[in-house]
This record gives structure tokens, C-alpha cells and sequence, in this order.
């Protein structure tokens, strides 16, 4: 009898135990079958897969310190995303692609004798708590969905090679190009320069930043110079490849849906861009200049100060809110807003904020330092910012991303800007070749 309850309990523990082995290795291998089968569909569609596919033994695509980038003059490395296009630099170890904007996408200073991580340009790319924080950051379409944090290299450099970094700071979405990557990717030869100055994010012993001239040489500033900002971004590894060959007329695209921010609209006849999106509001820049009987209107600001004074007849917002805004036949959507209208230079350190900070009531305006500047080709156009507080001279843009001064009394071509309700856009997809239109 005590031999048959020995058995028994045996028999038992023997089952409980193989039900335990088969239920332990059961699930692992399920576990690990969904996991690869997840694995094989990501890597399926992993756009990382494709751009390697299509740069196989291809002399502009090479490693370089375990980073696998486009060099030199490489011209299949488009991506689009936010509206914007981008180059894609190299893919990371862990198979995220750092990209950085193929044009600068406003014009700052970098700041006196500052970091990059105390720099005007990282406030301006960067969400913070700080006021007018993020300006690009906010802008951009799900941006965790698309992004990760990316590396920004914080070294001193003297001497720009292409030595690893060794301080590296990753709390932000945004970045600049390091002198590292740009010695990687070819330096002057490389498909970053196209004939704009540009900020890097690494300065030297002493304080000075380097940058990027327009015929792609590197040099220094005391972090004074207006010149432009080219975002650096990091794209999340095996993200979705939706369609696209990187060349710049079918770049890479990575959304399943498009955002506001860089959509095209399309009012009367006139085609605006999207170049800001609040809660309830997009704002709008003409993607052309401002014409009249077919040829582009010269304007002078102002005949006294840089104040943007709707009701000063003779000044260009007079004109823009009195003849140019009467002949719309959409007049009545156009809201009547706060538009920047302050000063940037060294009075204000070169604080961005204080161009953005002063603000007039206005339903047509201009572009202000501290815009996202979102239509490249145009340039001698005039801006709402001042360089002193109501003093008689203003900032002009150039196509080259260096930004020049002017008296307010010279005539310079107008870009307006205008706000609108979002919800009046109901048609259309927001391309150049189908832009948003009302009803």
C-alpha cells in the first residue's frame, strides 16, 4: 500500500513536471515565432533594407567608424518627411538614419561665446520650457512616431577631422551637423553644400563656432553672423518604407499621413505654403513674390521706422492691408492676428525672442526673424524685424541664408503672410500638385 501511494505521487510529480517543461517551451517558442515573424515583417518594409538594396557596391555608400554613410556627391539620398526634403547622412549601428534638411530652414546667429546646448539655434529647434521654444520641433508631423533623440556631438574641435566624438549629448530631437560628419561625408565635396552658410554645432578653444560658407568652406564666428540653420534630425530604425527611390523627384517617404506644416494651399490663384500650425489656426506664406500686372512689386517698408503700421499710408502695410487685401475674394476668412514685428541684432544678444516677442494686430504681414523660412528660392525680400527697437533699418532675406540689412525707405520685394481657420481647408491633399483649398 505505501508502495503503490509512493508511485503515485511520482507519477505525479513526473507530470506536473513535463506539463511544466511543455508549457515553459511552449510559450518561448511561440513567443520567440511571433517575435520573428513581427521581425521578418519589419525587416520587410524596413526602409533601411531598401536604401541598403539599392546601394550595394556603390561607391558613394561606404562605412565608416561601424556608421554606414552617403559621401561626396551622392544623389540617392532624398527623403521627405514634414514636406520638408532631407539628405540622409549614414545609417547608424542600430539601424536609425541621420538626416539633416537639403536647405537651411531659417537664419539665426548661434549667439555670443555660447555652447551649443545654451545656443539660440538648439532653443530655437528644441522644446523647452522656455518661451518661443521649439519652434521647429512643434511643427514638425508626430514626431514621436517618426524620431529619436539624436547624438549631438558637444566637443571642442581645433581641427576638423573625422575622429569619433566623445561628448555626446542625446536629450533632444534636433540637432546640427557636426564637423565630424561633415569631414565623413566629404567635406566641401559633399551634397551639403549647396550654395548657402549653414551653422555647425561644435566651437572651438576659443568659443567660436564653426560654420559653413556658401562655396563650402569651413570657418568660424563669434556667434554674431545671421546665417543658416540646417536641422539635423534622426529617423527611427525600421521604420515603414512607403514608397520612393532617394532620388530628389521620387525621395524616400516615410508617412502614412501627411501633416499641415509645408502643405501647399491654394486660394484664388495664388499658391501659399503652410509654414505654422496652431490648435485652430495655420499660417501661410505666398510662395511666390507678390506681382502685380505679372511683374514682381518692389516696396518700400516704411518712410520712418520699422513699426508695421497698417494705418501709415504709403508703407507696405498699408498696401497690404488696404489694396492688396481688398481685391481677394477670401478677404473675410483672413483673421486678424498677432504678428511679430520686434527687433534682433546686438541690442537684444541676439535673442531671437525679441524678434518674436513685440507683437501688432494685423490681418496681412511679412515673414519676422525666427520664422520658419520655408521657400528657398526666393530672396531681397523684406522682413518684419527690425535691427533696434522702431529703428530705420530692417532684415532682407537672401537665397543664401545670409541676411542683410536695409533702410526701410529702399524698396525690396514682398513675400505676405496671412492666418486662417485650419478647418477651411476641406480639399485637396496639400502636394504641389493637389494643394488645400476652401469650398
Amino acid at each position: 500500500m505505501k508502495k503503490l501511494s509512493f508511485q503515485k505521487i511520482f507519477c505525479f510529480i513526473s507530470f506536473l513536471f513535463i506539463l511544466s517543461c511543455c508549457i515553459f517551451y511552449g510559450t518561448r517558442f511561440i513567443k520567440l515565432y511571433l517575435e520573428n515573424k513581427e521581425e521578418q515583417k519589419i525587416e520587410k518594409n524596413s526602409l533601411v533594407k531598401v536604401i541598403r538594396k539599392n546601394n550595394e557596391n556603390k561607391d558613394n555608400f561606404k562605412e565608416i567608424n561601424g556608421s554606414e554613410y552617403f559621401i561626396n556627391d551622392s544623389d540617392n539620398n532624398y527623403l521627405i518627411y514634414s514636406n520638408i526634403l532631407w539628405r540622409i547622412i549614414k545609417i547608424n549601428d542600430d539601424n536609425s538614419l541621420t538626416v539633416i534638411s537639403e536647405e537651411a530652414l531659417t537664419s539665426l546667429a548661434y549667439g555670443v561665446n555660447l555652447t551649443y546646448e545654451n545656443s539660440y539655434i538648439n532653443k530655437w529647434l528644441n522644446n523647452t520650457d522656455d518661451e518661443y521654444s521649439g519652434i521647429l520641433e512643434s511643427n514638425l508631423n508626430e514626431v514621436k512616431t517618426y524620431l529619436q533623440k539624436t547624438n549631438t556631438c558637444l566637443d571642442i574641435v581645433n581641427e576638423v577631422d573625422n575622429k569619433d566624438c566623445e561628448n555626446v549629448l542625446k536629450d533632444n530631437y534636433i540637432s546640427l551637423l557636426s564637423t565630424t560628419d561633415y569631414a565623413n561625408i566629404g567635406n566641401k565635396k559633399s551634397y551639403v553644400n549647396n550654395n548657402e552658410y549653414f551653422y555647425l554645432n561644435n566651437t572651438n578653444n576659443e568659443n567660436e563656432v564653426w560654420y559653413i560658407t556658401d562655396d563650402g568652406k569651413l570657418s568660424t564666428s563669434k556667434g554674431t553672423d545671421i546665417i543658416g540653420v540646417k536641422p539635423v534630425i534622426t529617423i527611427k530604425s525600421n521604420i515603414d518604407y512607403i514608397k520612393g527611390d532617394g532620388t530628389k523627384d521620387d525621395p524616400y517617404t516615410i508617412e502614412k499621413e501627411i501633416g499641415l506644416f509645408g502643405s501647399y494651399v491654394k486660394l484664388d490663384n495664388q499658391l501659399w505654403r503652410i509654414y505654422q500650425v496652431n490648435e485652430t489656426e495655420v499660417r501661410l506664406v505666398l510662395n511666390d513674390y507678390l506681382k502685380v500686372n505679372n511683374a514682381n512689386l518692389e516696396y518700400r517698408y516704411s518712410n520712418t521706422n520699422s513699426y508695421h503700421n497698417d494705418t501709415k499710408y504709403g508703407s507696405i502695410a498699408y498696401y497690404l492691408n488696404h489694396d492688396f487685401l481688398n481685391k481677394l475674394s477670401y478677404k473675410d476668412k483672413i483673421k486678424e492676428v498677432k504678428w511679430s514685428n520686434g527687433y534682433y541684432g546686438s541690442e537684444s544678444n541676439y535673442d531671437y525672442q525679441s524678434a518674436l516677442d513685440k507683437t501688432i494686430d494685423s490681418k496681412v504681414a511679412l515673414i519676422s526673424i525666427g520664422d520658419i523660412i520655408i521657400n528657398n528660392d526666393l530672396e531681397n525680400y523684406a522682413t518684419l524685424t527690425g535691427t533696434s527697437n522702431k529703428g530705420s533699418m530692417i532684415y532682407t532675406i537672401r537665397n543664401n541664408k545670409k541676411v542683410y540689412t536695409k533702410s526701410v525707405v529702399s524698396e525690396n520685394y514682398v513675400v505676405p503672410t496671412i492666418s486662417i481657420d485650419t478647418n477651411l481647408l476641406i480639399k485637396g491633399t496639400g502636394t504641389y500638385d493637389s494643394p488645400l483649398e476652401m469650398e
